[in-house]
């Protein structure tokens, strides 16, 4: 199971896959916040007013479901983490993870989730901290397009163009060459 947790990639995703918060198959799932942070933050109201058409497919967990196993011990390990100032390996710094970033942590670790975000903080925390698993945008839609949960056509072709325009972070360049072996298109979004 993936959790998605970048608000921009979700908005990317869900036209690519409409469904993919509603059936199980997409393996795709996110928290009531991100969903929150989607329809009241007005830089997503200005930028991407076409989000209203997918809010009835934005489905969030429950918070029985985020809080179940161990999540609260994963949630209060993360929150001494943060708090006794642990560096990044990668960068030298200390990690800075918001209250969001913590509980998408904890939950992604609790339940075994692969994090799917471009927050290179988090998901260096997630690796670095508990040998997490991180996944990208584009390996997820190569993921739908291995299992054939998705058929390319040119208006999905032209969301990947529009993760270009806009601004978008960069897909590594190995999902970059499987996306172009599964699709036979060349690759247009952000490199």
């Amino acid at each position: 199971m993936n959790i998605l947790c970048d608000t921009c990639s979700v908005l990317m995703l869900i036209r690519i896959a409409p469904e993919m918060f509603c059936d199980d198959r997409f393996e795709c799932v996110t928290i009531p916040e991100v969903i929150k942070e989607l329809f009241q933050t007005q830089k997503f109201k200005t930028s991407y007013p076409w989000r209203r058409e997918y809010k009835s497919k934005m489905k969030a967990m429950g918070i029985s479901e985020i809080e179940k196993g161990d999540f609260q011990l994963h949630l209060q390990t993360i929150r001494s983490i943060i708090q006794t100032g642990i560096i990044n390996d990668r960068t030298g710094r200390y990690f800075n993870l918001s209250r969001v970033d913590q509980i998408i942590a904890a939950c992604s670790v609790a339940h075994n989730y692969k994090l799917s975000t471009v927050d290179n903080d988090l998901n260096d925390f997630i690796k670095q901290e508990f040998s997490g698993h991180t996944i990208t945008p584009l390996g997820i839609v190569n993921d739908w397009l291995e299992k054939k949960l998705i058929k390319w056509d040119k208006m999905k072709q032209m969301v990947i163009e529009d993760w270009d325009v806009c601004n978008e972070s960069p897909q590594p360049r190995k999902e970059v060459k499987r996306f172009e072996k599964y699709t036979g298109c060349k690759y247009a979004g952000p490199k």
